[in-house]
Order: C-alpha cells, then sequence, then structure tokens
C-alpha cells in the first residue's frame, strides 16, 4: 500500500466557490447591463430601470440558493430540443 500522507493539501473554501460578481454570475450581469442600456439608451424608458432592479434580485435569490442555476437555465435554452417518437 503506498503511503499518500505527503501528497495531500489543504483546499482553502474560497478555491471551490464559484466566483460571482455583484452576487450574480457574470453572464447574468452582462444581460442584465445590456438589457439596462436598451431600455434607456434605444428605447428611451428610463422607469424600465425598476424592472432590472426587480430581475436583478430574483437572480441574486436564485443564485444564492444554487450558484449554478442561473448557467443552467440559459444551456437548457440553448440546447436544440431533439424528438424522440
Amino acid at each position: 500500500m503506498v503511503d499518500m500522507r505527503p501528497f495531500g493539501r489543504k483546499v482553502r473554501r474560497s478555491l471551490l466557490n464559484r466566483d460571482l460578481m455583484a452576487g450574480i454570475p457574470v453572464i447574468g450581469l452582462v444581460m442584465l447591463i445590456m438589457l439596462l442600456v436598451i431600455f434607456i439608451y434605444v428605447l428611451r424608458m428610463v422607469f424600465m430601470v425598476a424592472f432590472v432592479a426587480v430581475l436583478y434580485l430574483i437572480m441574486r435569490y436564485l443564485t444564492s440558493k444554487d450558484p449554478w442555476f442561473i448557467d443552467i437555465v440559459l444551456n437548457s435554452l440553448q440546447e436544440k430540443d431533439v424528438f424522440l417518437p
């Protein structure tokens, strides 16, 4: 039997956690910022800032439960549907 004790290393918890920006994944934050830019500059709908803020709070709540939730939803939306009879 091989002694594995010299190869054991402590792993910091921060290395196992997901990197989040403002509490949500980076792709979600980019989508919210682009949505906000479209609403304000292109459509001139300043009141939609409240809508984007509510979306941010919802995304942050869902990410607090599961850090990969937003990525799973986006991947499932992009996946090609296959019909098997």
